[in-house]
């Protein structure tokens, strides 16, 4: 067998290296992380809940007003004495400026304050934990995006190495033909089978064009920069292999984000609903202030005063009931939503399981079958130019050489995904 072509025999087998200033996966998703619009809303949510918490918590602290008034009379007010004999007027003109300042805290709310800043608390967790569930979800996007460019690379080294194959197999079947030994119709065969191959990677380079596109939106980037990705992943710690099913069902339930952000979000709702309640409790308050009034009559225009309130609704149609109830509701509609995700969550990690153990198997198999189509193609190459195979042989043999090879990154790939989604799954990644 001519060495270039018992090297073009042997092509097929791909070890990757890492490509010197290549982005790696650990790379790409701190740019994720850093340029994607859903995490900046999800932080906006988180920073507002925190200052939903800041002013839940200052209704505990004293309160401060400054009000001042100026009022204009259609005539001056007077006071009369005797029947109307004799009168003193109220305020030397027609109008009059009043000014205070009054303090006031809060002694007894029913509870309405201590509720509020429980329920502001449980609604600031919950946005915490929305915001880590759109974190790992951006990550997981983006290690999508990061093995399909990976697959769509291998995906055109395949068919590269199928039309270079496929290019030797037709010159030889030329030269044979040209000797007279073989029919015309082996290097018509072999051309259809290149030009077919020549699809197929215009086919491939489209394919990872788009690929290469769609991760750089992902990223925020320009659609049309350049990509070029380490194809070392190093994601086999984010779950251990020995990990059970079970185990990691258990694991999810405990640490998976959105559960733990519906259980804070009927938290809140509840101690939204005893905030509403309280409000038809007795309120009590400790009040001071200061008061001008411009009169003429009395003997002094300023006033201190220092005292405690007293409010109490006794009725109000039920309006504080009623919303209260709605709330309640509300939370326990968020109970069994959170009850419905724990058990699509479990779903979700047994398939995922199931994938990476499918995968896992296919990888072993899918790696054999590679070495074997390629001892198989060079045998029949072989006997082939020594004139005792047929041309067709040639063709099924670098046919099943191409789709070996195309199983084995299949299973390599979709075991990577695996990975990444039951990490994401458990509330790993």
């Amino acid at each position: 067998m001519k060495p270039r072509y018992r090297c073009l025999a042997f092509a097929a087998v791909f070890i990757l290296p890492a490509t010197v200033g290549a982005e790696n996966l650990h790379q790409a998703w701190a740019d994720a992380v850093a340029s994607h619009k859903q995490l900046a809303a999800a932080a906006a949510r988180r920073d507002a809940a925190g200052f939903n918490l800041d002013s839940a918590q200052a209704e505990r602290w004293p309160r401060l007003d400054v009000s001042s008034a100026f009022t204009q009379l259609d005539q001056a007010p007077r006071f009369a004495f005797g029947g109307g004999a004799t009168s003193q007027p109220l305020f030397d003109n027609d109008n009059f400026l009043q000014a205070g300042v009054q303090v006031s805290l809060p002694l007894y709310a029913g509870g309405a304050i201590s509720a509020g800043v429980g329920a502001a608390e449980y609604a600031a967790a919950a946005s915490e934990e929305q915001y880590d569930a759109v974190l790992q979800d951006i990550k997981l996007g983006a290690g999508e995006h990061y093995v399909q460019v990976l697959r769509a690379e291998s995906g055109l080294e395949v068919a590269e190495s199928n039309v270079r194959t496929l290019q030797a197999h037709t010159e030889l079947a030329q030269r044979q033909y040209d000797f007279g030994s073989v029919p015309r119709n082996d290097f018509l065969a072999a051309s259809v089978a290149l030009a077919d191959a020549e699809q197929r990677k215009l086919q491939a380079e489209n394919a990872l064009d788009y690929a290469r596109a769609a991760y750089n939106r992902f990223l925020n980037r320009p659609l049309d920069q350049a990509v070029a990705l380490d194809p070392e992943l190093d994601i086999d710690d984010l779950v251990p292999a020995s990990e059970t099913l079970e185990s990691m069902i258990l694991t999810a339930a405990a640490q998976r984000d959105e559960l733990a952000a519906l259980e804070a979000e009927a938290n809140s709702l509840r101690e939204n609903s005893t905030a509403i309640r309280a409000r038809s409790r007795p309120q009590f308050a400790l009040t001071g202030g200061y008061m001008y009034l411009e009169n003429a009559f009395l003997d002094a225009d300023e006033f201190w005063m220092a005292g405690v309130s007293f409010q109490w609704n006794l009725f109000n149609a039920g309006r504080n009931r009623d919303r209260a109830a709605a709330l309640e509701r509300q939370a326990l509609a968020v109970s069994h939503t959170r009850s419905d995700l724990a058990t699509t969550i479990a779903l979700q990690v047994r398939r995922a399981w199931n994938d990476r153990q499918e995968a896992e198997a296919r990888t072993r198999v899918t790696e054999a079958a590679v070495d074997q189509a390629i001892e198989n193609l060079r045998v029949v190459q072989n006997r082939y130019e020594a004139g005792s195979s047929a041309n067709i042989e040639v063709l099924d043999a670098e046919t099943l050489r191409q789709q070996a090879l195309s199983n084995r990154d299949d299973a390599r790939y979709k075991l990577a995904l695996a990975k990444l989604r039951l990490a994401r799954a458990v509330g790993a990644l």
